[in-house]
């Protein structure tokens, strides 16, 4: 499928076991256990669940597919999908809990990619390291269906699939959401990707999966991995809630560049002359 050029790529050019796989491009914890998911831009998917999912240690950006070139990166990459490798401590949350949170953070009727960002490279996916995770990501899309029957199960575009080794994407892509708050407020905006998401999943539901008062969870607790009800921790990087940008940083960069030149045009035209007189 042909790459239509997205917002986000058009920003880099101007401003450039349960454990998981052993031939994984990065190591978690020894304590921990991570889960790997494909929901379109990977800057949005951290996000997603290092701000809102309970449990979760770090996201990771990077690369992963059944097809894919070895040692990808953002410029070569086919065969790929951009995904989030998501490390979570299992006495905090659960695997079960996770996929939830990332099915209501992607478009599941778009096979063209997600949101702004349509290819191969964009389109949803879940990853399962076995057969009893298998099990639990089958069990939870069927859930979401069984509560929609306006729903087309035939329309439903997100792959369930067998985990594949995961590659670390380029450092520049590791928590874009932090180190450039104005450029992916304007992406993330810009792209639609809220909007779409409270389309698909209604406002109340939407609002559920992303706020850092957990407000729709009864009492503040979930449910870890060994079925304990323990109270739910987010947001562990204690990231600043998501600014908008009114623009991207280069755009500010050349507005500020054609404000100089203006002023000093106007000052050749009109002070020079009135120095000399």
């Amino acid at each position: 499928m042909k790459t239509i050029h997205s917002l986000a790529t058009i920003f880099l050019l101007l401003s450039s076991n349960t454990n998981g796989n052993k031939n994984d491009d990065y190591t978690i914890s020894p304590n921990n256990k991570s889960f790997l998911a494909a929901l379109g831009c990977f800057w949005c998917a951290e996000q997603a669940f290092e701000q809102y999912a309970p449990g979760v240690i770090e996201a990771v950006s990077g690369y992963a597919g059944p097809n894919g070139n070895s040692n990808p990166t953002y410029r070569n990459h086919p065969g790929h999908y951009e995904v989030v490798l998501v490390e979570y401590d299992p006495t905090l949350t659960s695997f079960e809990l996770l996929v939830e949170y990332a099915f209501r953070n992607l478009d599941p009727f778009d096979a063209r990619g997600q949101f702004c960002d349509e290819g191969s490279s964009y389109l949803p996916a879940i990853f399962y390291a076995n057969e009893e995770e298998r099990s639990v990501v089958e069990g939870v899309r069927g859930e979401i269906l069984a509560t929609r029957p306006s729903w087309d199960a035939s329309s439903v575009a997100v792959t369930i699939m067998e985990r594949p080794t995961f590659w670390k994407a380029e450092e520049y892509h590791q928590n874009y959401y932090i180190k450039n708050p104005g450029d992916y407020g304007y992406y993330k905006k810009a792209c639609g990707r809220t909007a779409r998401l409270k389309e698909v999943w209604g406002e109340e539901e939407y609002y559920c999966y992303h706020d850092l008062e957990l407000s729709c969870l009864v009492n503040g607790t979930v449910f870890n991995e060994e079925g304990v009800e323990v109270d739910a921790v987010v947001n562990l990087k204690n990231a600043p809630e998501e600014v908008a940008g009114l623009m991207p940083q280069w755009a500010i960069w050349v507005v500020s560049l054609v404000a100089i030149s203006l002023v000093g045009w106007v000052c050749c035209c009109y002070c020079l002359p009135n120095v000399k007189s």
